[in-house]
């Protein structure tokens, strides 16, 4: 079991993760035999990669062309859902009362974004399921940006630790985020590489994250693009004790 799952184990102890676990081996038998390509996104497959995190929902993402298909296999299988109203397919798992508690154990499905490919996902084992595609560091960066551009700013802070952690290759980032639609979503990426809006609470698409220069390409761009900042900073500091000094 994965350090995610343990973490989503010890959240959920009671009879509910049992059946978590169940509906969970249920859908993926179901999706490999339709056929139906996926990966697991958002807090485990964060938590595959970086420190793990607690959470009560496993997230899946399929192609928009398996929506249909999707549904139509969970009817037939007499499994319960709804659409919110971020488009997401949600699967609640209830207590023997047939009520969610407070922190309901879910499942979710969302569409994969136009433009936005699988991407080459890693095969992890969750709750002993062996060979689950996991999305890669570069599809959840890709993620994580097209959530911020639509509003979803604390997606940000997620893209921003696996840069800054060097999870994520930061060229084939730029190639997956190059290949979306999306023209918002290449600012927020830049907007990261370049150290622009460090601390985000509300993004203004039109004034934080775009900025003149092109998208910084590799590592070393990034290194000088810091060296920069420093240097810069340190020229800051050296004026204001000089300030003080002549006040003196």
């Amino acid at each position: 079991m994965s350090e995610s799952m343990e973490i989503l184990r010890l959240f959920e102890s009671d009879d509910r993760m049992n059946k978590f676990q169940n509906l969970f081996k249920q859908l993926i038998y179901v999706l490999s035999e339709e056929n139906i390509e996926y990966v697991i996104i958002g807090t485990v497959a964060y938590s595959e990669y970086a420190p793990s995190r607690a959470t009560t929902n496993i997230n899946f993402m399929i192609c928009e062309s398996d929506c249909y298909k999707l549904e139509s296999e969970l009817k037939q299988n007499n499994i319960d859902f709804i659409w919110n109203a971020y488009q997401q397919l949600i699967i609640a798992v209830k207590d023997d009362s047939d009520e969610t508690k407070k922190y309901p154990l879910a499942l979710s499905f969302q569409i994969t974004p136009k433009g936005l490919t699988f991407n080459q996902p890693i095969s992890k084992e969750i709750f002993g399921m062996a060979d689950v595609p996991v999305a890669s560091p570069e599809t959840l960066v890709a993620l994580w940006c097209v959530a911020v551009s639509k509003g979803y700013s604390k997606s940000y802070y997620d893209a921003q630790m696996f840069v800054k952690l060097q999870l994520v290759d930061v060229d084939r980032c730029v190639a997956v985020i190059e290949s979306l639609p999306e023209s918002d979503v290449n600012r927020v990426l830049r907007s990261i590489l370049t150290g622009n809006a460090m601390y985000v609470d509300t993004i203004n698409m039109d004034e934080a994250l775009i900025m003149p220069s092109d998208l910084i390409q590799n590592h070393e761009e990034i290194e000088l693009a810091k060296a920069h900042r420093y240097n810069a900073a340190q020229e800051r500091r050296r004026k204001l004790i000089s300030a003080k000094l002549r006040k003196k």
